[in-house]
């Protein structure tokens, strides 16, 4: 199950589109979720939840209705739920099987602005299902590749094994990139042995400046092909990605991000 986020923003529906496309080529059912929050006012004696739900509804029929025709089959369902939306998908990746949660940003910080709040930085932290952030640029399309930054430390089998089962999931190619520096730490042998294994291209980018620089240089290259991060198991990304100047400006790309 693919759980898309939406606020029924411009950028929402830009998601929930590539969403959609991705349920497609992977034959997934595709859950839409709401999320709404309403308080009583003292001394009412009824709740504005009753109305604020059914406007909520009425705005994801219409939010539904603005989706190609041929990608709503994949819709196995269209939820407005009363709750923070950070605390009703955290519920949703409990309680229901949940395979990817998807959501949407905006604007030219769009992967920063989502990483670095409040709510994104709550799902990453505790949601146990992988995440698609998807900027607003992104191309509305399905992956053709997945691109895996990698910074040359271990990794264990289980995190090498992801990579390769998102990709088979998305029926794409997956390639390894490692930009190398004066300040890179030599490339773990074990799992360049797993990439050569199983045929994995492992592309050794010379890194003459900022390693957020050459990523976001090679990335537009191909802007078809989806990003990859590795979490960590202290609930975050690969070493490099901690670097104040990195972290600030790493995720200033238009591709979508894959974070498992």
């Amino acid at each position: 199950m693919i759980l898309i986020g939406t606020d029924f923003s411009v950028g929402s529906l830009h998601a929930a589109k590539i969403g959609l496309l991705l349920a497609q080529k992977t034959d997934s059912k595709v859950v839409l979720l709401n999320a709404f929050k309403a308080q009583s006012r003292t001394g009412m004696f009824m709740s504005m939840d009753r109305y604020i739900r059914q406007a909520a509804e009425q705005d994801m029929a219409e939010f539904v209705a603005q989706i190609d025709p041929a990608l709503r089959p994949f819709i196995h369902e269209a939820r407005v739920v009363r709750g923070f939306a950070e605390e009703v998908i955290m519920q949703w990746d409990e309680d229901e099987n949940v395979g990817l949660v998807v959501v949407g940003t905006q604007g030219s910080s769009a992967i920063r602005e989502i990483f670095m709040g409040r709510t994104a930085n709550i799902l990453l932290n505790k949601l146990n299902s992988p995440i698609l952030a998807i900027p607003a640029e992104a191309e509305e399309r399905a992956p053709t590749g997945l691109i895996f930054a990698w910074d040359g430390r271990p990794l264990d089998v289980t995190a090498c094994d992801k990579l390769l089962n998102w990709a088979s999931k998305m029926k794409v190619p997956l390639e390894v990139i490692h930009v190398h520096t004066n300040h890179s730490v030599p490339c773990d042998e074990v799992v360049k042995a797993f990439f050569k294994r199983h045929q994995i291209k492992f592309d050794i980018i010379p890194g003459e400046g900022d390693v957020k620089d050459e990523i976001d240089d090679y990335l537009q290259k191909f802007p078809q092909n989806w990003l990859t991060l590795i979490k960590r198991e202290r609930g975050f990304f690969e070493p490099f990605f901690h670097d104040s100047m990195v972290k600030r400006e790493i995720f200033s790309t238009t591709n979508p991000i894959l974070i498992i």
